[in-house]
């Protein structure tokens, strides 16, 4: 049943068969924000089986907090979830000095344009409908974080204090 269920949201279609395998870069992690725990476990699974290290969270507050956290090399975001939706915890994140270099790929059930349109107003560095073409995920995390290179803040480097140069005279 599991199988079944993996097959028809990660089954290659005809067109992606004759493509080359993506090769995503070492060390990947992501985190996947989805309210659906069958869908948490799909996404989770498949990255999984091409050596990416997951972090999950099962709604927009979760998902800000584990984004903080974890500092994950890229999110991939749910839309519709109870509470902080997608949109909003995309709008937070992008926004942040934090986690604002983390790209953001939404993962929408729905098949509205205006909900590509917003995300990416939003913030998302990009759009996917469910359900997803594993060959085409797998090309925009090689996108994402290999071509583009997502560098995570160092933090700042503080100076020694500097001995005060004031000279007071004693009378």
């Amino acid at each position: 049943m599991k199988n079944k269920l993996l097959s028809r949201w990660f089954g290659q279609s005809r067109k992606s068969s004759n493509l080359s395998k993506v090769v995503l870069r070492d060390g990947l992690s992501i985190l996947i924000v989805d309210d659906s725990r069958t869908q948490l476990y799909a996404f989770e699974r498949m990255l999984n089986a091409e050596g990416v290290k997951t972090f999950t969270a099962e709604n927009g507050k979760q998902g800000i907090l584990m984004a903080r956290k974890v500092q994950p090399d890229l999110i991939l975001m749910d839309i519709v979830m109870p509470g902080i939706n997608g949109f909003q915890a995309t709008r937070y994140l992008s926004r942040q000095a934090d986690t604002g270099h983390i790209p953001i790929i939404i993962i929408s059930g729905t098949d509205q344009g205006s909900d590509k349109a917003w995300g990416l107003k939003l913030g998302a560095k990009d759009y996917m409908q469910k359900p997803v073409e594993k060959g085409l995920l797998l090309g925009k995390i090689s996108h994402w974080t290999a071509e583009v290179g997502v560098e995570k803040p160092q933090p700042p480097v503080s100076e020694p204090e500097k001995p005060d140069s004031t000279w007071v005279e004693a009378g």
